[in-house]
């Protein structure tokens, strides 16, 4: 039990983290022998709450009178009508390119809503946390 807590925390840890994300959070902790249902879950835990931590601190820097002007002449560009009905298709495809962490920070301050982007998020992370549990059993069972 103390070993699967262990691998759990490091899934967790190494799914928030950017750079390692769940892209090598799932296979490292598959290869140590976490099952892949579970490395998805934990990575993906790890991995989305990138997410939350991003807006939050997007709040607080909006707090900021001078970053507050800033920050709203981001947000209400040209493209926001765009943003609003391509923004998730965009987090869909460029999440496995540059991270949870690049696209939550850069698609909030182009004026996507919180509520989108926390959905469209979660749905990336799933769909490649279980592309990448799938790939990694795939390789691990070919080695066999």
């Amino acid at each position: 039990m103390m070993e699967y807590i262990l691998l759990a925390v490091s899934a967790v840890g190494m799914g928030y983290f950017p750079f390692f994300e769940i892209y090598l959070a799932i296979p490292a902790v598959m290869v140590a022998g976490m099952s892949p249902a579970s490395a998805v879950l934990w990575a993906g835990i790890g991995n989305f709450a990138a997410v939350p931590t991003i807006l939050f601190f997007y709040e607080q820097l909006c707090k900021i009178p001078r970053l507050e002007r800033w920050m709203n002449r981001l947000e209400h560009n040209r493209f926001r009508g765009k943003i609003e009905r391509y923004g998730g298709l965009v987090v869909l495809l460029t999440t496995v390119i540059v991270g949870v962490w690049a696209v939550a920070a850069v698609c909030r301050s182009l004026g996507m809503s919180r509520k989108k982007l926390m959905l469209t998020s979660g749905i990336s992370i799933c769909l490649y946390g279980v592309l990448t549990a799938y790939s990694v059993q795939a390789g691990l069972d070919w080695f066999q």
